[in-house]
């Protein structure tokens, strides 16, 4: 079973309940923004994240790397992107197992793209990370601009090393072969969009205060069949949700207090 949803601006995106709800195509103008999976592969069970199709967009929740929460094994990219969601018109749920929470997404057509509302409940007070992971195929030339972005932190390697938001940083030429990059603008920054940057056109994510932070993520051929970079809004800081938690920067959700935000895509050709 697939969903198709057409948004203004001619932008068109497809996915799929049974494999995390997976965005498999988001194309506009005859381009094709989202890395495509292997045709030759046999999309079915895999042991990790890594080792799946790696192409299109997850959703990855309650963390992206994997962690332990109150005793609570959470796996590596969380436990949604592999789940079976249900599905009712362009809207998904499904239970993340590992800590209990329900996860919803509605997709609707705008005048200019297409929008995304999120929802996340939860029968107790937990702690939550939630960040969008989209695969945008990256060829030589690709950038991300990402207006407000003075300061990141390179967590590569798990720690954060700060640097100013170069230009370069932000391009997938500047990465050798079989190189990655994970970078987070410096939460204080103040961010509410960024552009995947193509030749002559660009794809616009936009949300608002309550997505706090963004990461990006840059791979050169080491992981994915192809180059790829990930604009990736996310509700906590950084990559692991234990890690945030100690930071003091995960998001809350709790019986009387559910999480609902929203992000705007929009494709459009540059003057």
């Amino acid at each position: 079973m697939t969903v198709e949803v057409v948004g203004g601006g001619g932008l068109t995106a497809t996915f799929g309940p049974d494999r995390g709800a997976k965005i498999t195509s988001l194309a506009s103008a005859g381009y094709e923004w989202l890395a495509q999976a292997d045709p030759d592969q046999i999309l079915g069970p895999a042991p990790s994240f890594v080792e799946a199709e790696m192409a299109g967009w997850d959703e990855c929740a309650p963390s992206i790397l994997e962690c332990t929460v109150d005793g609570t094994l959470i796996p590596d990219h969380g436990d949604l992107w592999d789940a079976t969601f249900s599905c009712s018109g362009a809207t998904v749920v499904a239970v993340g197992h590992s800590l209990q929470y329900r996860f919803e997404r509605s997709m609707t057509a705008t005048e200019k793209g297409l929008r995304l509302d999120y929802a996340v409940s939860a029968s107790k007070v937990l702690p939550f990370l939630w960040a969008a992971h989209p695969q945008f195929a990256a060829p030589p030339g690709t950038k991300v601009a990402v207006p407000g972005a003075t300061r990141l932190f390179d967590v590569t390697g798990g720690v954060e090393d700060a640097c100013e938001a170069r230009e370069e940083l932000w391009t997938i030429d500047s990465l050798p072969p079989r190189a990655t990059r994970k970078v987070y603008v410096d939460p204080r920054d103040t961010v509410t969009s960024a552009s995947l940057i193509v030749g002559g056109q660009a794809l616009t994510l936009r949300w608002d205060a309550t997505v706090p932070y963004l990461g990006v993520w840059f791979d050169n051929c080491t992981i994915s069949r192809e180059p790829v970079i990930a604009i990736e809004p996310c509700l906590g800081y950084f990559d692991s949700l234990a890690v945030a938690i100690g930071k003091g920067r995960a998001a809350i959700v709790s019986p009387d207090k559910p999480l609902r935000w929203s992000i705007d895509i929009e494709a459009s050709a540059l003057t």
